[in-house]
Protein backbone atom coordinates (compact mmCIF):
# COMPACT_ATOMS: atom_id res chain seq x y z
CA UNK A 1 0.00 0.00 0.00
CA UNK A 2 2.78 2.44 0.87
CA UNK A 3 4.68 1.31 -2.56
CA UNK A 4 1.26 2.59 -4.36
CA UNK A 5 0.87 5.79 -2.89
CA UNK A 6 4.48 6.13 -3.19
CA UNK A 7 4.17 5.75 -6.71
CA UNK A 8 1.12 8.19 -6.71
CA UNK A 9 3.13 10.76 -5.23
CA UNK A 10 5.85 10.50 -7.54
CA UNK A 11 3.58 10.94 -10.13
CA UNK A 12 2.12 13.75 -9.26
CA UNK A 13 5.20 16.06 -8.40
CA UNK A 14 6.17 14.48 -11.97
CA UNK A 15 3.32 16.01 -13.36
CA UNK A 16 3.60 19.37 -11.55
CA UNK A 17 7.08 20.13 -12.13
CA UNK A 18 7.03 19.62 -15.82
CA UNK A 19 3.52 21.82 -15.83
CA UNK A 20 5.60 24.14 -14.17
CA UNK A 21 8.29 24.39 -17.25
CA UNK A 22 5.36 24.73 -19.22
CA UNK A 23 4.62 27.77 -17.47
CA UNK A 24 8.17 29.65 -17.31
CA UNK A 25 8.81 28.53 -21.27
CA UNK A 26 6.23 30.16 -22.64
CA UNK A 27 2.73 31.68 -22.52
CA UNK A 28 1.37 29.15 -25.40
CA UNK A 29 4.06 26.62 -24.01
CA UNK A 30 2.78 27.31 -20.71
CA UNK A 31 0.17 24.31 -20.89
CA UNK A 32 2.13 22.19 -23.58
CA UNK A 33 2.49 19.29 -20.77
CA UNK A 34 -0.81 19.50 -19.11
CA UNK A 35 -1.35 16.19 -19.77
CA UNK A 36 -3.64 13.03 -19.56
CA UNK A 37 -2.98 10.90 -16.31
CA UNK A 38 -2.45 7.44 -18.00
CA UNK A 39 1.11 6.83 -17.08
CA UNK A 40 1.08 3.24 -17.89
CA UNK A 41 -0.42 3.36 -21.47
CA UNK A 42 2.20 2.01 -24.26
CA UNK A 43 1.49 3.85 -27.35
CA UNK A 44 2.35 7.35 -28.32
CA UNK A 45 1.25 8.96 -31.03
CA UNK A 46 2.14 12.16 -32.93
CA UNK A 47 0.02 15.32 -32.82
CA UNK A 48 -1.25 14.93 -36.40
CA UNK A 49 -2.59 11.11 -35.02
CA UNK A 50 0.19 9.18 -36.45
CA UNK A 51 1.74 6.12 -34.08
CA UNK A 52 5.15 7.41 -32.67
CA UNK A 53 7.29 4.37 -33.96
CA UNK A 54 10.44 5.36 -31.99
CA UNK A 55 10.68 5.80 -28.64
CA UNK A 56 12.58 7.39 -26.37
CA UNK A 57 13.61 11.08 -25.81
CA UNK A 58 13.91 13.65 -28.32
CA UNK A 59 16.39 15.99 -29.06
CA UNK A 60 13.95 18.77 -30.15
CA UNK A 61 10.29 19.16 -30.25
CA UNK A 62 8.29 20.56 -32.32
CA UNK A 63 4.67 21.59 -30.92
CA UNK A 64 1.67 23.83 -32.25
CA UNK A 65 0.16 26.51 -29.52
CA UNK A 66 -3.76 27.07 -30.36
CA UNK A 67 -5.08 29.87 -28.08
CA UNK A 68 -9.05 29.35 -29.15
CA UNK A 69 -12.26 31.52 -28.69
CA UNK A 70 -15.58 30.77 -30.21
CA UNK A 71 -13.80 27.52 -31.54
CA UNK A 72 -11.74 29.86 -33.84
CA UNK A 73 -7.90 29.43 -33.14
CA UNK A 74 -7.02 33.37 -32.79
CA UNK A 75 -3.39 32.76 -31.75
CA UNK A 76 -1.39 30.01 -33.87
CA UNK A 77 2.24 28.99 -32.96
CA UNK A 78 4.89 26.66 -33.98
CA UNK A 79 7.33 26.38 -31.25
CA UNK A 80 10.74 24.53 -31.20
CA UNK A 81 12.51 23.23 -28.07
CA UNK A 82 15.81 21.93 -28.72
CA UNK A 83 16.52 20.18 -25.19
CA UNK A 84 20.02 19.32 -25.15
CA UNK A 85 20.91 23.64 -25.34
CA UNK A 86 17.38 24.45 -23.63
CA UNK A 87 16.90 27.09 -26.42
CA UNK A 88 13.32 27.74 -27.75
CA UNK A 89 11.91 29.41 -30.62
CA UNK A 90 8.36 30.20 -31.76
CA UNK A 91 7.10 31.61 -34.85
CA UNK A 92 3.35 33.16 -35.18
CA UNK A 93 0.87 31.70 -38.05
CA UNK A 94 -1.35 34.33 -39.19
CA UNK A 95 -4.96 33.51 -38.24
CA UNK A 96 -5.89 34.77 -41.64
CA UNK A 97 -3.95 32.70 -43.49
CA UNK A 98 -5.17 31.48 -46.89
CA UNK A 99 -5.86 27.78 -47.19
CA UNK A 100 -7.95 25.32 -48.81
CA UNK A 101 -9.33 22.86 -46.47
CA UNK A 102 -12.67 20.38 -46.76
CA UNK A 103 -13.16 20.69 -42.92
CA UNK A 104 -12.33 24.98 -42.96
CA UNK A 105 -15.63 27.11 -43.10
CA UNK A 106 -14.38 30.05 -46.09
CA UNK A 107 -10.28 29.67 -46.72
CA UNK A 108 -8.92 31.18 -43.29
CA UNK A 109 -6.50 28.73 -41.43
CA UNK A 110 -8.21 29.95 -38.05
CA UNK A 111 -11.60 28.61 -39.49
CA UNK A 112 -10.63 24.97 -39.17
CA UNK A 113 -10.59 23.55 -35.49
CA UNK A 114 -13.71 24.60 -34.53
CA UNK A 115 -13.95 23.18 -30.90
CA UNK A 116 -13.24 19.14 -32.64
CA UNK A 117 -10.76 19.60 -35.72
CA UNK A 118 -7.13 19.34 -33.94
CA UNK A 119 -5.92 16.93 -36.45
CA UNK A 120 -6.89 18.32 -39.40
CA UNK A 121 -5.42 21.69 -38.56
CA UNK A 122 -2.36 19.98 -37.38
CA UNK A 123 -1.95 18.00 -40.24
CA UNK A 124 -2.78 21.70 -43.05
CA UNK A 125 0.19 23.43 -40.32
CA UNK A 126 2.59 20.51 -41.37
CA UNK A 127 2.19 21.35 -44.72
CA UNK A 128 2.73 24.81 -44.75
CA UNK A 129 5.58 24.99 -42.54
CA UNK A 130 6.97 21.79 -43.56
CA UNK A 131 7.85 20.87 -40.29
CA UNK A 132 6.58 17.44 -38.19
CA UNK A 133 4.88 18.33 -35.37
CA UNK A 134 5.23 16.20 -32.36
CA UNK A 135 2.53 17.85 -29.59
CA UNK A 136 -0.24 20.15 -29.68
CA UNK A 137 -1.77 22.55 -26.91
CA UNK A 138 -5.52 24.20 -27.64
CA UNK A 139 -5.77 26.44 -24.43
CA UNK A 140 -9.31 28.29 -23.67
CA UNK A 141 -9.06 32.02 -23.55
CA UNK A 142 -9.74 32.10 -20.27
CA UNK A 143 -6.91 30.35 -19.40
CA UNK A 144 -4.55 34.13 -19.65
CA UNK A 145 -7.37 35.54 -18.03
CA UNK A 146 -7.13 33.44 -15.33
CA UNK A 147 -3.55 33.49 -15.33
CA UNK A 148 -2.75 36.86 -15.51
CA UNK A 149 -5.13 37.34 -12.52
CA UNK A 150 -3.34 34.78 -10.59
CA UNK A 151 0.01 36.67 -10.97
CA UNK A 152 -1.36 39.96 -10.01
CA UNK A 153 -1.55 41.56 -13.48
CA UNK A 154 1.21 41.57 -15.90
CA UNK A 155 3.27 45.24 -16.79
CA UNK A 156 3.56 46.15 -20.38
CA UNK A 157 3.83 49.66 -22.56
CA UNK A 158 0.79 50.00 -24.58
CA UNK A 159 1.73 51.65 -28.23
CA UNK A 160 -1.30 52.83 -28.76
CA UNK A 161 -5.04 53.85 -27.42
CA UNK A 162 -7.11 50.93 -27.62
CA UNK A 163 -10.80 51.00 -27.75
CA UNK A 164 -13.10 48.70 -29.06
CA UNK A 165 -16.54 46.85 -29.02
CA UNK A 166 -17.93 43.84 -30.05
CA UNK A 167 -20.62 43.09 -27.84
CA UNK A 168 -21.45 39.72 -30.28
CA UNK A 169 -17.94 38.32 -28.81
CA UNK A 170 -18.47 40.24 -25.51
CA UNK A 171 -15.39 42.05 -26.23
CA UNK A 172 -14.94 45.22 -24.65
CA UNK A 173 -11.31 46.90 -24.91
CA UNK A 174 -10.67 49.66 -23.44
CA UNK A 175 -6.87 50.46 -22.70
CA UNK A 176 -4.88 53.80 -22.44
CA UNK A 177 -1.97 54.46 -23.74
CA UNK A 178 1.40 53.93 -21.91
CA UNK A 179 3.18 51.35 -19.15
CA UNK A 180 0.69 49.80 -16.96
CA UNK A 181 -0.50 46.78 -15.28
CA UNK A 182 -3.04 44.95 -16.89
CA UNK A 183 -4.75 42.45 -15.12
CA UNK A 184 -6.73 39.14 -16.72
CA UNK A 185 -9.67 41.15 -19.11
CA UNK A 186 -7.33 43.99 -20.26
CA UNK A 187 -4.66 41.29 -20.90
CA UNK A 188 -6.84 39.52 -23.29
CA UNK A 189 -8.42 42.77 -24.83
CA UNK A 190 -4.38 44.28 -24.93
CA UNK A 191 -2.89 40.66 -27.30
CA UNK A 192 -6.36 40.52 -28.85
CA UNK A 193 -6.93 44.60 -30.22
CA UNK A 194 -5.82 45.07 -34.09
CA UNK A 195 -8.04 48.73 -34.63
CA UNK A 196 -10.94 50.52 -33.28
CA UNK A 197 -14.33 49.96 -34.58
CA UNK A 198 -14.44 52.83 -36.83
CA UNK A 199 -10.61 52.08 -37.96
CA UNK A 200 -9.15 55.35 -37.38
CA UNK A 201 -6.47 53.96 -35.00
CA UNK A 202 -5.12 50.16 -35.32
CA UNK A 203 -1.92 48.50 -35.88
CA UNK A 204 -0.58 49.70 -39.55
CA UNK A 205 -0.17 45.87 -40.64
CA UNK A 206 -3.47 44.49 -39.25
CA UNK A 207 -3.20 41.13 -37.61
CA UNK A 208 0.65 40.69 -38.57
CA UNK A 209 1.73 43.16 -36.11
CA UNK A 210 -0.36 41.70 -33.32
CA UNK A 211 1.01 38.90 -33.79
CA UNK A 212 4.56 40.93 -32.73
CA UNK A 213 2.41 42.28 -29.77
CA UNK A 214 1.64 38.63 -28.58
CA UNK A 215 5.02 37.50 -28.91
CA UNK A 216 6.36 40.33 -26.54
CA UNK A 217 3.47 39.79 -24.57
CA UNK A 218 4.85 36.12 -24.34
CA UNK A 219 8.16 37.42 -23.19
CA UNK A 220 7.04 39.43 -20.68
CA UNK A 221 4.69 37.06 -18.96
CA UNK A 222 7.66 34.46 -18.57
CA UNK A 223 10.00 37.45 -16.87
CA UNK A 224 6.71 37.98 -14.53
CA UNK A 225 6.27 34.27 -13.64
CA UNK A 226 10.26 33.74 -12.73
CA UNK A 227 10.15 36.54 -10.06
CA UNK A 228 10.69 35.16 -6.81
CA UNK A 229 7.30 36.43 -5.39
CA UNK A 230 5.32 35.23 -7.86
CA UNK A 231 6.76 31.00 -7.08
CA UNK A 232 3.67 30.71 -4.46
CA UNK A 233 1.60 31.26 -7.06
CA UNK A 234 3.10 28.66 -9.51
CA UNK A 235 0.51 26.15 -8.15
CA UNK A 236 -2.91 28.53 -9.22
CA UNK A 237 -1.15 28.44 -12.51
CA UNK A 238 -0.76 24.55 -13.03
CA UNK A 239 -4.37 24.31 -11.91
CA UNK A 240 -5.34 26.77 -14.34
CA UNK A 241 -3.24 25.00 -16.82
CA UNK A 242 -5.06 21.89 -16.40
CA UNK A 243 -8.51 22.78 -16.57
CA UNK A 244 -8.29 25.33 -19.84
CA UNK A 245 -5.58 23.09 -22.13
CA UNK A 246 -6.06 20.15 -24.46
CA UNK A 247 -3.37 18.16 -25.70
CA UNK A 248 -1.58 15.12 -26.42
CA UNK A 249 1.44 14.87 -24.28
CA UNK A 250 1.48 12.14 -21.79
CA UNK A 251 2.80 11.47 -18.54
CA UNK A 252 5.25 8.86 -20.02
CA UNK A 253 6.23 11.18 -22.48
CA UNK A 254 6.78 14.23 -20.02
CA UNK A 255 8.95 12.24 -17.39
CA UNK A 256 12.06 11.67 -20.45
CA UNK A 257 12.80 14.79 -19.78
CA UNK A 258 12.63 16.21 -16.39
CA UNK A 259 16.16 16.24 -16.01
CA UNK A 260 16.64 18.65 -18.78
CA UNK A 261 14.49 21.47 -16.89
CA UNK A 262 17.61 23.31 -15.77
CA UNK A 263 18.87 23.81 -19.26
CA UNK A 264 15.62 26.09 -20.40
CA UNK A 265 16.87 28.98 -22.19
CA UNK A 266 14.33 31.79 -21.24
CA UNK A 267 16.48 34.54 -22.47
CA UNK A 268 17.31 34.21 -25.96
CA UNK A 269 13.64 32.94 -27.30
CA UNK A 270 14.03 33.80 -30.81
CA UNK A 271 10.13 34.92 -32.11
CA UNK A 272 9.16 36.05 -35.46
CA UNK A 273 6.20 35.51 -38.18
CA UNK A 274 5.74 33.14 -40.94
CA UNK A 275 6.74 34.94 -44.11
CA UNK A 276 4.06 36.09 -46.41
CA UNK A 277 1.99 38.95 -47.76
CA UNK A 278 -1.52 40.46 -47.34
CA UNK A 279 -3.87 40.68 -49.95
CA UNK A 280 -7.37 41.12 -50.64
CA UNK A 281 -9.35 37.75 -52.58
CA UNK A 282 -13.19 38.76 -53.18
CA UNK A 283 -13.28 41.28 -51.17
CA UNK A 284 -12.00 39.64 -48.16
CA UNK A 285 -8.45 40.35 -46.45
CA UNK A 286 -6.23 37.40 -46.40
CA UNK A 287 -2.35 36.58 -45.66
CA UNK A 288 -0.65 34.34 -48.18
CA UNK A 289 1.68 32.29 -46.27
CA UNK A 290 5.47 32.05 -48.48
CA UNK A 291 5.60 28.15 -47.91
CA UNK A 292 9.41 28.44 -49.73
CA UNK A 293 10.34 31.30 -47.53
CA UNK A 294 8.46 30.38 -44.73
CA UNK A 295 10.98 26.42 -44.59
CA UNK A 296 13.92 28.69 -45.26
CA UNK A 297 13.45 31.02 -42.32
CA UNK A 298 12.74 27.76 -40.16
CA UNK A 299 15.75 25.79 -41.24
CA UNK A 300 18.30 28.98 -41.13
CA UNK A 301 17.00 31.00 -37.85
CA UNK A 302 15.67 28.00 -36.09
CA UNK A 303 19.00 26.46 -35.89
CA UNK A 304 19.23 26.16 -31.60
CA UNK A 305 21.47 23.64 -31.44
CA UNK A 306 24.61 23.02 -28.97
CA UNK A 307 27.96 23.41 -31.11
CA UNK A 308 31.51 22.46 -30.15
CA UNK A 309 34.16 24.90 -30.02
CA UNK A 310 38.05 25.07 -29.18
CA UNK A 311 37.19 26.55 -25.56
CA UNK A 312 34.21 23.85 -25.39
CA UNK A 313 30.66 23.53 -25.63
CA UNK A 314 28.20 26.49 -26.12
CA UNK A 315 25.02 27.44 -27.16
CA UNK A 316 24.40 28.86 -30.80
CA UNK A 317 23.55 32.42 -30.64
CA UNK A 318 20.42 32.98 -32.85
CA UNK A 319 19.55 36.36 -33.80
Amino acid sequence: MNNVKKKKSVAKIVRRVFIIFSIIGILSWAALYAFNYNIGEEEVVNADGTVVETKGKKKEINALICGVNDGLTDTMMYVKYNVESGKIAMMSIPRDTYVTNEYCIGHKLNAIYRGKNIIPLVNQIQDLIGVKIDYYLVFKADMLISMVDALGGIEVDVKIRMKYDDPTQNLHIDIQKGKQVLDGKNAEGYVRFRHNNDMTVGYTMGDLDRTEVQQEFIKTFISTVLQPSNLTKVPDLINIAQENTETNVTVREALRYVSDLPKLDTSNIVSMTAPGTAKYIDEISYFLLDKEKTRQVIESDFDLSVVETNEGTESTDVE
